[in-house]
């Protein structure tokens, strides 16, 4: 596929950036067609060159297989943006751009006299994208960070590892792929605003927003804090947790699996498989609902069960018998696996120096999709065509600066998303949509938990459930349990409700006749299960060829493991992150579950739709979007993917430290508070052991122990070292930084009362973004869907609620 029939063909993108967030967020515009070129600086170019892996542990700043990863079908010009001579050819550069994306720390590019007064001044539709670890402004602006400091402060890692030792942070550097993941679609929703205003915008992407908005369940617990004023406790994504929640990783005879046992079916299942030959095993642990005096005997049972079988065995096994228990994949394995093999998940391509190297392949698929057109650029490989392009350029009539004023219509205004999904990742997706102007209505059955929570549930029997309690407004469900949980409520600002059986002929209609008006519809059920609706893509297509319709099976359409049964740690157990969690130097099996794929879906699903979106306006056809989570995740470990071909080698576990950084989580003063300490550079461990030394400690630990990791953070800071205290729920709804950027939303529902919300992931200047009524009530739109937008009259209308198809309130 050539670029110009791809869907982002047309767009050019200066890619300013020299790290991963902003060099994944214009790969993900360059690898669907979008012309992106890369600023670097003289003689060394990007941080990412210098990074690696290499092979044979031989540094080559044009072989890095991180960088190699990043800038596929890119084209590199090196630009000294410190001279007068570099400044013009940069402003000659984005006077040609649709946007600008750039991760200088903030205040450097006014510094290099390239505000963003002074690139409208040259452009006034441009797009310009700041990322940055805190934002452009507040009491943390301009704080020292890294992957490590930016997770504790915004990440769910107070919550992850056990309980009993230091916070864990997720392997590789996935938070900068979710950071650029949510740059690249707030980007792309840029250039749909100026489409729609005529004006370009500043967007601002804070790496710690992003995270605390995600839906790695940090947002669910920041939400339960400020309903029940309670923290996740630590531990609660460690190993082996819960009563009759039984997940995490256990060793299996030739590596590991990931079991993720949630509900009494699961549980039932699970003990009726592993004790098929043991009939007093299934007589004391079935139907059990609390095995709490008896759980060590049930572990050593189920952890010897799994050390004698293959993993392979063991999730054939647990799949036949529908159960969520799959493999947990190295990397070496997932490149030569037959599911992504017949999938053809990954593509291959030439470099002149790395030679032909297998990457990762489309993210999702699509008419107008991925295509791998070129290897990652050498250093300044396409200078001199730009230079060329540009000087022919320079006398060009310079553009008007257009009057920047607060734009009246969002970006999505006037788009119909019907949300038939459920759990995090796909009504996360479809909350993105909402906040840019998109009318999302959710279809939902009265006679199904479609959010997860049973109508049936009290607070008595809350109150036995632990943590989950605290989801609730001060630990109540309350009459309608269904409208209170922080779990549903966290992702449904901005949506409506309509009930719909899917289970009755008029549920089914209703649905079509809905869709038949809308511009987009995005589900995330088990295959198979919208053909058996009648509402596969093909029907509706047919019903709608404008229709864009959003499928996000975790394994995708098609494969041998297309029907597989899981969660998130699952899934991510199949695509080789959880081979690289744990506790440096130990086991996966040390790091409990891992839900980064929920956290890596919805700006990306979201990136998606507005890229179809775009494409729809010049095709006048809408289509299919194939978001295989899976392989959407995939792309957050394409450095290891490319650094075992490389090296031969897996990548190890290194749980909280780095192979490039001296860093680690260590204790502070007080009950279970710690703080995250990285060192880049031998001048900051200088800096660090000085500061130790003068209070006559060695050791890290020793010396962060006895003092306040507030006070801590503050001294090093202002020592140029990153650090973050690891904060929970309640610091973080607290924070001074957040509370002076406005971030968190302060809203009323009659069912849950007055309470602050999680903001959004990036704010913008020149952009209208939405955060309107904080939920749906269940039913509460009914009216409106049927006889406003399908025209029923009062007689048809009233006779579904009659007969209880049409209901303000769930039964299941």
């Amino acid at each position: 596929m050539t670029a110009a029939h791809q869907a982002l063909s047309g767009l050019r993108i200066v890619d300013l950036s020299r790290w991963v967030a902003g060099e994944y967020a214009t790969k993900m515009f360059a690898d669907f067609g979008a012309d992106v070129v890369k600023v670097e600086r003289p003689g060394v170019g990007s941080l990412t060159r210098g990074w690696g892996p290499f092979r044979d542990d031989a540094v080559d700043r044009e072989a890095s297989a991180l960088f190699l990863h990043l800038n596929t079908n890119k084209r590199s010009i090196v630009i000294d943006l410190a001279t007068t001579a570099g400044r013009e050819s940069l402003l000659d550069l984005v006077a040609t751009a649709d946007a600008v994306i750039e991760s200088f720390r903030p205040g450097q590019l006014e510094r290099l006299r390239l505000s963003p007064d002074e690139l409208f001044a040259v452009n006034p539709r441009l797009v310009l994208t700041r990322i940055s670890a805190f934002g452009q402004t507040g009491p943390y602006r301009d704080y020292e960070a890294t992957g490590l400091v930016l997770q504790a402060m915004g990440g769910p890692m107070h919550a992850t590892g056990d309980a009993q030792r230091e916070p864990l942070r997720k392997p590789g550097v996935m938070e900068q792929y979710t950071i650029g993941r949510t740059a690249a679609e707030a980007t792309l929703a840029g250039l749909r605003n100026v489409e729609v205003n005529s004006r370009g915008c500043v967007v601002d992407v804070s790496g710690q927003e992003v995270l605390l908005s995600s839906a790695d369940r940090r947002a669910s617990y920041l939400l339960s804090a400020s309903y029940s004023g309670i923290d996740a406790p630590r531990g609660t994504r460690s190993a082996h947790r819960g009563r009759t929640t039984f997940t995490g990783p256990f060793r299996a005879k030739d590596g590991y699996v990931m079991v993720y046992v949630t509900n009494q079916s699961f549980w039932n299942r699970f003990v009726n498989l592993v004790g098929a030959e043991a009939p007093e095993f299934r007589a004391q642990f079935l139907d059990r609902t609390d095995v709490a005096t008896d759980r060590h005997e049930f572990i050593a049972f189920v952890t010897d069960w799994f050390a004698r079988r293959p993993k392979q065995q063991i999730m054939e096994e647990g799949m036949a018998a529908r159960i969520p228990l799959t493999a947990v994949l190295e990397i070496d394995e997932l490149l030569d696996h037959p599911h992504f093999r017949a999938r053809a998940a990954f593509a291959s391509v030439e470099h002149p120096v790395a030679g032909r190297l297998v990457y990762p392949g489309a993210p999702w698929r699509m008419a107008g999709g991925f295509a791998l057109r070129s290897a990652a650029p050498l250093l300044d490989e396409h200078g001199d065509a730009l230079r060329t392009e540009l000087a022919a350029r320079r006398h060009a009539t310079k553009p008007a600066t257009a009057p920047r004023t607060q734009p009246v219509v969002a970006p999505l205004e006037g788009i119909r998303v019907v949300d038939l999904t459920v759990v995090w990742a796909g009504p996360g997706a479809t909350a993105l949509l909402g906040d840019l102007g998109a009318e999302v209505i959710r279809i939902e059955a009265n006679n199904r938990m479609s959010r997860q929570v049973s109508a049936a549930l009290t607070k008595e029997i809350a109150a036995t459930l632990g943590y989950h309690a605290a989801t609730y407004p001060d630990r109540d469900p309350g009459p309608r349990p269904y409208d209170r949980s922080a779990l549903f409520n966290w992702h449904a600002r901005n949506k409506l409700s309509a009930c719909m059986n899917l289970d009755s002929p008029e549920g089914r209609r209703a649905a079509r006749e809905l869709i038949a008006i809308s511009d987009v519809f995005v589900e995330n059920n088990s295959n198979g299960t919208m053909e058996k609706l009648g509402l596969g893509h093909a029907e509706l297509l047919e019903l709608n060829p404008r229709l864009i319709v959003a499928r996000m099976p975790p394994m995708g359409m098609s494969g041998p493991m297309s029907d597989y049964l899981g969660y998130g740690p699952n899934f991510n157990s199949l695509v080789g992150i959880a081979a690289m969690d744990g506790y440096e130097g130990e086991t996966p099996d040390t790091a409990g579950e891992n839900y980064h794929m929920d956290e890596a879906t919805p700006a990306g699903l979201a990136f998606a739709v507005l890229a179809a979106l775009r494409r729809r306006e010049s095709t006048g056809s809408g289509g299919l979007i194939e978001f295989a989570q899976s392989e959407n995740v995939i792309h957050d470990i394409g450095e290891y993917l490319l650094a075992q071909q490389l090296t031969g080698r897996n990548p190890a576990v290194l749980g909280n430290s780095d192979p490039h950084l001296r860093q680690g989580v260590y204790p502070a003063a007080g009950d279970d508070r710690w703080i995250a300490i990285s060192l880049r550079t031998d001048a900051e461990s200088d800096r660090l052991s000085a500061l130790m030394a003068a209070d006559g400690c060695h050791r890290i630990a020793d010396w962060t122990r006895s003092r306040k990791a507030s006070e801590l953070v503050e001294y090093l800071q202002s020592a140029g070292i990153p650090a973050g205290e690891v904060l929970s729920e309640g610091q973080v709804l607290d924070d001074p930084h957040l509370a002076a950027r406005e971030w968190f939303q302060v809203h009323s529902h009659p069912a849950v009362g007055t309470h602050r919300y999680p903001g959004h992931p990036w704010r913008a200047q020149g952009m209208a973004l939405r955060f309107g009524r904080a939920l749906p009530g269940f039913g509460a739109d009914n009216a409106y869907v049927y006889k406003t937008l399908l025209q029923y009259d009062d007689e048809t209308y009233d006779d579904l609620v009659r007969r209880g198809l049409v209901t303000e309130e769930q039964f299941a």
